[in-house]
């Protein structure tokens, strides 16, 4: 049997060295990896998301506020219709 051309001893240990290798840096640099995954844990659960801003919130919550009184006075006081009554 022939060997393919392009084959390497241990090149399945290439990626696992260089992440060996990153976390060792990191490491060597002061950047506490445990804090780093809380972090990005956090930011992307939402958690550290930036409060809006306060004029952008009150202005959309008063628009939202004004189309439910506008919807409101459009259905008036209508009693859910019940399609399985028939």
């Amino acid at each position: 049997m022939m060997r393919h051309v392009f084959s390497v001893h241990y090149v399945y240990a290439l990626p696992m060295l260089g992440l060996a290798i990153v976390c060792l840096w990191l490491w060597l640099t002061g950047v506490s990896i445990r804090e780093l995954f809380a972090y990005a844990a956090l930011t992307v659960s939402g958690y550290l998301r930036p409060r809006p801003d306060p004029v952008a919130e009150h202005t959309l919550r008063g628009a939202f506020a004004d189309l439910d009184k506008k919807l409101a006075s459009i259905l008036g006081d209508r009693t859910p219709y019940n399609t399985f009554d028939r």
